[in-house]
């Protein structure tokens, strides 16, 4: 590097710390520091996931539709520095609409991804622990990072069973406890290479590829998985109908498509989510945010009880 300067990132929320520099041959780049403080690091027990697939050759088998970054990945002293290329100025702006044909794109270069690697056993992160980084157990250990998020899932869950009606608060409250009957289901469809945490602030679009970052919660799952979380975080800044885009998610995947999948992957999704729809429907203090988050979480309680008639935890 010719030159480095600190800033700061999302990841100050989470244990790791950020750097921007500039390669020798002109390359602007990021760098991540991760040590085992870092909750993804606390989440697997003191294993990367993301450095194991990055050994085992993954991203260079990553589509070139989908820019993931990533240019190395190397252990220090103190754990790992993830280096990847700065593509700030292509990342979704926050507030960014994105239209349905674009939504569609992102859905595109995820299949194609999807279809690589479709039924193949790959060291990423594991379903349970995808699961456990949302139960209340990880989150209290997470609590000595400063993170405001330990303590935000606490009240919104508590503020979920004011909101919600009772049966879906019944089954929130199970799988909270233990979500492993439902990843156990999910383990039974089939899976591939997943990111994880696909959402807008993960997302960004150049000329002609979809930019993807923040890889850490890569692993094994079925695409629906990906799907409903981004979903149920990034639909209200789609310019189109969570039915249209799931009818493009179903054209989209043409025969890999999984009804049952899509079925547990919406529990999931409300599962991932649900205290923060209950803090913007109570404290959010602008009203059409709490109007908008009302109706979302009606329309995810129809789907979710329809998803209960052929499965459930209790």
């Amino acid at each position: 590097a010719t030159a480095r300067m600190s800033f700061a990132g999302d990841g100050g929320k989470t244990g790791a710390t950020f750097e921007r520099a500039v390669l020798g041959d002109g390359t602007p780049v990021v760098i991540k520091h991760v040590t085992p403080a870092d909750w993804a690091m606390i989440v697997s027990g003191g294993v990367s996931h993301l450095d194991r697939l990055w050994w085992a050759g993954v991203f260079s088998r990553v589509p070139a539709s989908i820019d993931h970054t990533m240019i190395a990945i190397e252990p220090n002293r103190d754990g790992l520095i993830i280096v990847m290329q700065d593509v700030s100025k292509h990342v979704l702006a926050e507030g960014r609409i994105l239209s349905r044909e674009e939504n569609r794109r992102v859905l595109e270069a995820l299949d194609e991804m999807y279809r690589e690697f479709w039924e193949e056993e790959l060291p990423g992160c594991p379903l349970d622990q995808h699961f456990a980084v949302f139960t209340p157990a990880l989150t209290g250990r997470l609590s000595d990072l400063g993170s405001p998020i330990p303590p935000l899932m606490r009240r919104g869950w508590e503020m979920f069973a004011e909101v919600a009606p009772a049966d879906v608060g019944h089954v929130m409250s199970v799988l909270l406890d233990d979500p492993a009957p439902l990843v156990q289901q999910l383990d039974k469809q089939p899976k591939t290479l997943t990111h994880g945490d696909v959402r807008l602030h993960n997302l960004g679009l150049n000329a002609d590829r979809v930019v993807l970052l923040d890889w850490e919660l890569a692993g094994n799952a079925p695409p629906a998985v990906d799907f409903a979380w981004y979903l149920v975080i990034s639909a209200s800044r789609i310019a189109a109908t969570r039915e249209d885009v799931i009818a493009d998610f179903r054209e989209v995947s043409g025969d890999r498509f999984d009804a049952r999948a899509l079925e547990l992957s919406v529990i999931a999704a409300l599962f991932f989510l649900g205290w923060n729809k209950a803090l913007d429907i109570v404290e959010n203090p602008d009203p059409a945010i709490r109007v908008q988050e009302r109706a979302d979480l009606d329309w995810w309680v129809a789907r979710v009880r329809a998803a209960l008639e052929t499965w459930s935890p209790t």
